[in-house]
């Protein structure tokens, strides 16, 4: 390893280059003169709370190896996700709910070049999901949501001939799909259940990613069907993402510390904004020029929930939006968001975590792999496969194999 390169000037010259570009960038971020009243009127506070009854987050979360082996031009896939349910007590606060969630847990060997690849991958997107493909389609809204994109109505069949299947070794994108659709399987799942939860979080956005394109991703439905589903059975299904992707996040500050009547460097906390929604609201937020956001479907907030966690960014459903937040009157949608805050706050009080809903903080503790678990699910592996009368020296990890790990 070097330990000089940081000394080089041609280093520190390039870093002094892009340090310079950044200023102007973050500068050039900035509110609007004419929207800076318009949104700081827009940014409303919330309390701090500590008390709730008969309240109930689930967070979810998943990770997997990617892949686990290589075996000849063929790669074996593993993908997990966890689900956790917490309830209210005025006691001990979040008190955990059992028996919890079971565990979504698949494996599958992926060939390269073969006619079945395709299928074997469907098979394993079913398996995470715990539906088939034709049910996913046909019950989630997002082909209504990709007809109104693309003003074309696609069939279940076009959509499912349409749906992006990587090649096994195209291993960062099967990364992403296989984990997205583990993560978001073990959440329909638990929706789906008697013991769903009130609000039901995720670290991720509602972006889809192929929505303008007659191609799609398997999880792009998974996570509209969620979506269906949550407003089915009332019950908040909100994904919690810890970048918002935004500049210019210190003129927001300054404007919340403005309604708090806060003066100096302190940080305001407990506040959130929702993003309008270009060309319906009167006005728009500068800075999210040139991204989908909100994403299609979507509602979407900026919240800080503690002043020691950066902003965060919350999307919902629009369908539930209109149904259980949106009211007859600004002050009744007020009302109605800030409870939905101060319910989410209610969760971001454990030490470990403080200000983040400790819901997902568990899901992601349980789902992580460690590399003790990885070594031995692949001896585990070659174990049966040798015992089944293969050569263990087929066998390959990849990232160990070039001197990556």
């Amino acid at each position: 390893m070097r330990f000089d390169l940081n000394l080089r000037d041609k280093v520190r010259s390039q870093f002094r280059d892009i340090a310079k570009e950044m200023q102007g960038w973050q500068v050039r971020s900035r509110l609007l003169d004419d929207e800076i009243d318009r949104a700081r009127s827009q940014i409303c506070l919330f309390g701090h709370t500590t008390i709730r009854d008969r309240l109930s987050v689930g967070g979810v979360d998943g990770s997997g190896d990617f892949p686990l082996l290589s075996y000849a031009d063929s790669f074996v896939y593993l993908a997990l996700a966890q689900a956790t349910v917490y309830e209210a007590n005025r006691i001990t606060g979040l008190w955990e709910q059992g028996p919890a969630p079971e565990i979504v847990f698949e494996s599958a060997w992926l060939p390269e070049n073969s006619e079945e690849a395709p299928e074997v991958l469907d098979r394993f997107h079913e398996r995470l999901a715990g539906m088939s493909l034709v049910d996913v389609v046909e019950a989630s809204d997002y082909r209504m949501l990709k007809a109104k994109e693309i003003r074309k109505t696609l069939s279940v069949q076009t959509l499912l001939n349409n749906l992006v299947r990587p090649h096994a070794s195209d291993t960062g994108n099967l990364a992403i799909q296989l984990r997205s659709t583990a993560e978001l399987g073990a959440a329909l799942r638990l929706i789906q259940s008697e013991t769903c939860p009130d609000y039901l979080l995720m670290d991720t956005t509602f972006s889809l990613p192929l929505l303008s394109s007659t191609s799609s991703l398997f999880y792009e439905h998974v996570k509209r069907l969620c979506c269906v589903e949550a407003l089915r059975q009332g019950k908040g299904f909100f994904a919690l993402s810890k970048s918002h992707g935004l500049p210019g996040m210190d003129s927001l500050e300054e404007l919340a510390r403005d309604r708090r009547g806060l003066e100096g460097n302190q940080v305001a906390e407990h506040w959130y904004l929702r993003i309008p929604e270009v060309g319906r609201e009167g006005w728009t937020l500068s800075l999210c020029e040139g991204r989908r956001l909100p994403p299609a479907g979507a509602v979407s907030y900026l919240v800080r929930f503690h002043r020691s966690t950066p902003v965060l960014r919350l999307d919902m459903d629009v369908n539930y939006w209109e149904r259980f937040v949106k009211g007859g009157t600004d002050e009744e949608t007020i009302a109605r968001e800030r409870r939905i805050f101060e319910d989410l706050d209610y969760a971001c009080h454990d030490q470990r975590v403080y200000g983040y809903p400790y819901p997902i903080k568990a899901a992601h503790d349980r789902a992580s792999l460690m590399q003790s678990e990885r070594v031995a699910m692949r001896k585990q592996l070659i174990a049966e496969a040798v015992s089944a009368g293969m050569s263990p020296s087929l066998f390959r990890d990849p990232s160990l194999a070039t001197g990556h790990r």
